[in-house]
């Protein structure tokens, strides 16, 4: 007849102490025992056979107290539960080990490293750092440490709504883009299935705000007037007429180098890697544009960027350099160093230069997929003639 053993209480192995000379195990029955040891430790394991050989073995389950009675009970069940079915203990133990370690590789935190890495050959680093900062703040404290698969819409939700209660919308539509650009990097690269938060903007309020403001083209001859009279560094001048006269963005402005520009074609080639769509621009230069790289070829033709940082002739001007002159000189809201390039767009549209011309101008792409497939004209001998019109009209409205 089978041995009847009686399930250990709470007081037997509070009192229960190491013997020298006893067996030192305390069993409660169904394969489960403590182990007592010379260090007074007292230790669960689980008695079991292998499946697939039949051999006695042994499993550690936890110490006491840190695994309770009843917790190291409920893990005797689980573990009977799996011998039943056939699975061995100790190969689903290491199953469990590598899940764990696989899920801590999976973190939303985890891959958004990984995003970041991918988007370092994509972006201007000054901008991804932006981005990650703002990450580092308001999302990574609340969802950094989740796995990826666990992360729903509310769990989202919850920091994204934090930003919006202080009224900072704009920060919150952004992180909500940047989340939603993870978990898509995530799905791509098989860590999810897919994108639990695609439309989580949606839920984010958002307001109307007049991006980029300009002036209207019968105001450019007051904006020369201020640039020119504005107690302005040479230079900052300079940049602001020389992002005026080329349509670019500020920052391919002020990271212009005397290496990218012909003189005899009167071209200025950007790399790929600088434009917003990562697609080589060339730009015809009017007569303006290069009256003033003439005007800036003994001061700064030795460096290698157009207008180099100040105090630092290594590094390129602050993309935000321009913008910050023109909020000085009375612009704010008015004209943005960004808007430049509204203000030229609205120009050649009054002056009748077709959509594709105009755009082309701004190094913007028009059309649908299928048409840029075919369409791969840049536009450069109808610009050139574009760009001298523009240039014209700059300098009269500056002499007036």
């Amino acid at each position: 007849m089978a041995k009847i053993i009686q399930p250990l209480t709470n007081t037997q192995i509070e009192k229960a102490k190491y013997s020298k000379n006893g067996k030192n195990e305390l069993n409660d029955g169904g394969g489960l025992f403590l182990q007592l040891t010379p260090v007074n430790s007292k230790i669960w394991r689980f008695r079991y056979n292998q499946p697939s050989t039949g051999k006695r073995t042994k499993l550690t389950l936890g110490e006491y107290p840190a695994l309770s009675l009843a917790q190291a009970r409920n893990k005797r069940e689980e573990y009977r539960a799996l011998l039943a079915r056939g699975i061995d203990l100790q190969i689903h133990k290491q199953q469990q080990k590598r899940e764990l370690e696989l899920a801590k590789s999976n973190t939303f935190l985890a891959i958004a490293e990984q995003w970041k890495a991918k988007k370092e050959g994509e972006i201007e680093l000054k901008t991804l750092d932006k981005y990650w900062r703002s990450l580092e703040l308001h999302i990574f404290p609340f969802i950094g440490a989740f796995p990826v698969s666990d992360i729903t819409p509310t769990l989202a939700l919850e920091p994204l709504k934090r930003v919006e209660s202080r009224n900072n919308f704009d920060m919150a539509q952004r992180l909500a883009s940047y989340i939603n650009e993870i978990l898509n990097f995530a799905v791509n690269g098989g860590a999810i299935p897919f994108n639990p938060c695609q439309n989580m903007r949606k839920n984010i309020k958002s307001i109307k705000k007049r991006n980029n403001p300009h002036l209207k083209s019968e105001e450019t001859p007051l904006l020369m007037a201020t640039i020119e009279n504005a107690r302005i560094e040479p230079q900052t001048r300079a940049l602001i007429k020389f992002q005026l006269l080329t349509m670019v963005r500020p920052s391919e402005a002020s990271r212009a180098e005397w290496e990218e520009f012909d003189f005899d074609n009167r071209i200025w080639t950007i790399p790929a890697q600088k434009m917003k769509a990562r697609a080589e621009h060339q730009v015809p230069l009017s007569s303006q544009a290069i009256d003033i790289l003439k005007e800036l070829m003994p001061i700064t033709g030795r460096f290698k960027y157009v207008f180099p940082k100040r105090g630092d002739n290594h590094s390129p001007a602050d993309s935000s350099t321009a913008n910050t002159a023109l909020k000085r000189m009375g612009f704010k809201d008015k004209q943005t160093a960004h808007g430049l390039r509204g203000l030229a767009r609205t120009y050649l549209a009054e002056q009748s230069i077709t959509h594709e011309h105009a755009e082309a101008c701004l190094a913007h792409k028009t059309g649908d997929n299928t048409s840029l497939s075919y369409n791969h004209s840049t536009y450069l001998e109808q610009r050139k003639n574009i760009m001298q019109l523009w240039g014209d009209f700059i300098k009269n409205c500056s002499e007036k």
